[in-house]
């Protein structure tokens, strides 16, 4: 029972996070590429990746 309710709160709040719009674009400094995260910048895949240089970046909602 105890798996079956961590799941559901799991997948709760999965989906409040995406729907209340914790995401974001993040820019270089001459917005020349851009990356998207969910949540938090500092977990973004491309950014993790290096697909931008985010040493100068700002952070544009």
């Amino acid at each position: 029972m105890k798996l079956i309710t961590a799941k559901f709160a799991f997948v709760v709040i999965a989906a409040a996070s995406i729907l209340t719009g914790c995401t974001g674009t993040y820019f270089n400094k001459d917005k020349s590429c851009s990356t998207d995260y969910l949540l938090v910048p500092a977990i973004s895949v491309s950014a993790a990746l290096g697909a931008c240089d985010t040493q100068n970046s700002t952070n544009k909602h």
